[in-house]
């Protein structure tokens, strides 16, 4: 029983030793971001800023971290935020603009943000008071998405509690503890669903919260867009890549982009949105791009075609010009609401024809975010929408075409003049006796146009003939 005892009690102090030994020897472990209470806590070790532009002080008897004026963004250290709670005590130091969050962030030009625009504290009805959105390419698409905003119950000289539930692609912000939501989000824009958190704009700071993956029952799905019940929308484009449009330039049927650049297409996103951002990114310079689609009416029919864009805007129907207008932010030209997009912007009367209609849309930008809505107010009469696939297919066969089989000379024993087709690179060029050369439109199918003069040329390669088209005047020429 005594050696059963001992050996019993030599275990236990070799336990003891061993456990002494294994914690000296053990690294000394990081600073943790949380505490078990998922409490951030707010000294220096925890945040990533700009030396000298945070101080972490007492505040009106709370911890709290004090963002200085162009402090620029203050980073979470070792936090990848997903789904969860975040929730705070914030009081802006006035004047200032905007008091953010941002959360989901890789980086400077990818991440969400919710913010408080201060300029509107003591106004509780301003539709503005509170807003998400995200950053795409740096820009910051606030004037994309104007339904993602909504009054704020924003104190000045006090603690604002804010809370952000964030489950898959929605969100709820309460704040002050205001039992309903002051923000809801149906879904999340941004291209990335998890990243850092980050604060911006001097205020004091207090009671971070951080309760990864409790989303309160939130669905992690997106809330429905009821305009995907209207079949109004043009939702299908063929589009062209940007190119430069230099300020106090515009766009004339004269410079219509050519059938072959349109090799690539874009879908709409919620609201039948065009997201031109999204899929391109900034635009620190004015640039231009051209969205073209096809409707098929059964009979000719007149309807108004509703548009959002941002911020210029050239319309075509089958090439001639219907609609030239402009949005622009905090200028005589912006349009409701106060320059952001909105289906609500411009509208123009179609005279649609029998048949096929082509829709040309010319859109410029240099001013945050751009993109497209366009919403046909009756579909009386409407065969088919959102027709791109042979759009897609001249463009195709025009990077590729053969010019060969249309060069030479045309003549009608009936018709004075002669045309003359010749080639330079991969344009056509004709030419009526004692006349200019002209440059051709390649439309496909043997098909070329001059729009200033409203000539239509359709060649026949195995005839070796081609028909001329100029107003209501038809003429058939044989290859010489």
């Amino acid at each position: 029983m005594k050696n059963a005892y001992f050996i019993l009690s030599l275990l236990f102090i070799c336990q003891n030793l061993f456990a002494q030994k294994t914690k000296k020897q053990s690294p000394k472990s990081p600073v943790p971001v949380l505490n078990s209470e998922k409490k951030v806590p707010l000294q220096a070790e925890n945040w990533d800023f700009k030396p000298g532009q945070v101080e972490f002080t007492e505040y009106k008897g709370q911890k709290s971290m004090k963002i200085l004026p162009n402090a620029g963004i203050i980073t979470l250290k070792d936090m990848v935020f997903k789904d969860g709670i975040i929730e705070f005590d914030v009081e802006p130091i006035l004047p200032n603009f905007a008091q953010s969050i941002y959360f989901h962030r890789k980086d400077d030009k990818e991440k969400e943000i919710v913010y408080l625009r201060l300029g509107k504290i003591g106004s509780p009805l301003s539709n503005d008071g509170i807003q998400y959105c995200p950053y795409f390419d740096g820009i910051n698409m606030w004037d994309m998405y104007h339904e993602y905003q909504a009054p704020a119950p924003i104190k000045g000289t006090d603690w604002n509690h804010l809370k952000l539930v964030i489950s898959g692609k929605q969100m709820r912000v309460y704040m002050n503890y205001l039992p309903n939501p002051v923000l809801e989000i149906p879904k999340l824009e941004g291209n990335y669903s998890e990243g850092s958190v980050a604060f911006e704009g001097p205020s004091y700071l207090s009671n971070v919260v951080i309760k990864p993956n409790e989303t309160e029952n939130l669905s992690p799905l997106e809330s429905v867009d009821l305009t995907n019940h209207e079949s109004n929308y043009l939702r299908k484009w063929a589009v062209t890549s940007p190119r430069l449009l230099p300020i106090g330039s515009e766009v004339f049927t004269a410079n219509l982009p050519k059938a072959d650049q349109f090799v690539d297409s874009i879908a709409t996103e919620r609201r039948g949105f065009v997201n031109l951002t999204r899929k391109f990114g900034a635009n620190p310079q004015r640039k231009v791009i051209w969205l073209k689609t096809t409707l098929k009416m059964i009979e000719a029919q007149k309807t108004n075609l509703q548009l959002g864009f941002s911020d210029e805007i050239w319309v075509f129907l089958n090439n001639q010009m219907v609609l030239v207008d402009k949005n622009l932010f905090q200028q005589r030209m912006s349009k409701y609401p106060d320059g952001r997009i909105s289906i609500q912007n411009s509208s123009v009367n179609l005279n649609l024809k029998q048949g096929e209609n082509e829709i040309l849309v010319a859109v410029a930008n240099d001013f945050y975010g751009w993109g497209l809505m366009a919403r046909l107010e009756s579909m009386e009469g409407v065969e088919s929408i959102n027709e791109i696939t042979n759009i897609l297919r001249k463009a195709k066969e025009l990077s590729n075409i053969n010019l060969e089989p249309y060069l030479g000379v045309y003549g009608n024993s009936k018709f004075p003049l002669k045309l003359t087709f010749s080639k330079k690179d991969k344009s056509l060029f004709g030419q009526a006796t004692g006349q200019d050369a002209i440059e051709l439109i390649a439309a496909g199918d043997h098909v070329f146009r001059y729009d200033a003069a409203g000539i239509l040329i359709q060649f026949k390669p195995n005839e070796k003939k081609l028909t001329f088209k100029q107003g209501g005047e038809t003429i058939e020429m044989t290859k010489e």
